[in-house]
């Protein structure tokens, strides 16, 4: 009997030891959401004004490295398990990796590269909450561990870029269609590159809701590696960049101009593909588009992610830019099922133009609820003390 007692005891205890633990976590993550910070968004607006700014201008297609990023379908245990999470930089073997740079702790996976002259460049995803939002951080100079992990919706999420965007040069949103609602994409600013791990219509669709806002976002696949039963030809796919030096600052400000295009093309293929970008040029308000070898078809899309013209079974293609085109990309297909992505060439009002930026923090809102916060939480630890008096006199 006094054993049965005391395991009753110990079983009591841990599970109210479990009980305290869990409504300390509750407690810590409420005023955490609590305390986050409000921001004010204008309207976004469309890209407008007579200078068309084309990425690829001026730029050598001479000299052109691979970037291909390898993402886990079971992207934590997976890594944590197989060390499946692979980031490969080809850059004339000036760059190389530096594995012993890695760090797992809380879910965030730090990769180092350095080149020929001693630069370092640091690549991290941020995002381990169960909303699944997940941001790629280039460029990182420290890793931001702040996460909302239950819940996410406009002023969490815009919290989280603004936050990634103070410690490093870009940030990339991770396959937007899963976790970020159109509107959110219609408001949300501060990162520059949107990262798709398929080409299907509804995840390159992300992309066209960003760009139909005015937002200069430039698109980067990365591989997403499937297991079990394949259903059918896993598609790999890489981004070719047009770095003006051997540089890794040089690799950072090519993503940051959109001087990159990206390429997925079946597995079968994976040593023997050979397109290539030849030229992409605007001259005399018409855009022309040139690969090798021959493309059985160029697709030129603009606003809304409507389809402005095609042009099948060419080397080089043109379209006439028209006063009510935004922006302008072009998705070129080749008889092998290989498919290049384009960045968009856009309007502008004038060269180097900023990207839109909507969101400013709200002194006034975030301190008027604050207080708020901090006064409700008063008057319920005065309810449960009162409450706890009242249930040792009785």
């Amino acid at each position: 009997m006094p054993q049965s007692q005391t395991q009753y005891s110990w079983s009591k205890f841990f599970f109210r030891l479990i009980g305290i633990l869990l409504l300390f976590s509750a407690g810590f993550t409420l005023v955490f959401y609590l305390a986050s910070p409000f921001y004010t968004f204008k309207q976004p607006q469309q890209f407008a004004g007579e200078f068309m700014y084309n990425p690829y201008a001026g730029i050598s297609l001479k000299n052109q490295k691979d970037l291909s990023f390898h993402l886990s379908a079971h992207h934590m245990a997976d890594v944590l398990l197989n060390g499946r999470l692979r980031i490969n930089l080809k850059y004339n073997d000036s760059i190389v990796y530096a594995p012993k740079s890695m760090d797992i702790s809380n879910f965030q996976f730090l990769h180092q590269f350095a080149d020929s002259r001693g630069d370092l460049l640091n690549i991290y995803r941020h995002g381990y909450g169960i909303t699944n939002d997940q941001q790629l951080c280039i460029g990182a100079r420290k890793v931001v561990w702040t996460e909302y992990p239950v819940i996410q919706n406009l002023r969490y999420k815009q919290d989280i870029i603004e936050k990634l965007h103070r410690t490093s040069r870009l940030i990339a949103l991770s396959d937007p269609y899963i976790s970020y609602t159109e509107n959110e994409l219609k408001y949300l600013s501060g990162y520059h590159l949107i990262e798709l791990t398929n080409t299907e219509d509804e995840a390159l669709n992300s992309w066209d809701i960003a760009l139909s806002n005015g937002h200069r976002i430039y698109l980067m696949l990365t591989n997403l590696e499937f297991k079990g039963l394949k259903l059918y030809e896993q598609m790999l796919h890489f981004n070719h960049i047009l770095a003006k030096s051997d540089t890794l600052d040089a690799v950072v400000q090519a993503l940051d101009e959109g001087t990159f295009y990206s390429v997925t093309f079946p597995e079968s293929l994976k040593n023997t593909l050979s397109v290539r970008l030849k030229s992409a040029v605007v001259e005399r308000d018409t855009f022309f588009v040139e690969v090798e070898p021959l493309a059985a078809s160029f697709r030129f899309i603009g606003q809304d992610g409507k389809q402005l013209q095609i042009s099948d079974s060419t080397i080089k293609a043109a379209y006439p830019i028209r006063k009510e085109d935004t922006y302008i990309r072009t998705e070129i297909a080749f008889d092998d099922g290989t498919i290049m992505f384009l960045n968009p060439i856009s309007r502008q009002e004038e060269l180097n133009q900023e990207r839109q930026k909507l969101s400013s923090f709200n002194a006034t809102h975030t301190a008027l609820m604050r207080g708020v916060y901090i006064v409700l939480i008063m008057l319920l630890l005065q309810l449960i003390y009162r409450w706890q008096v009242n249930k040792i006199k009785k």
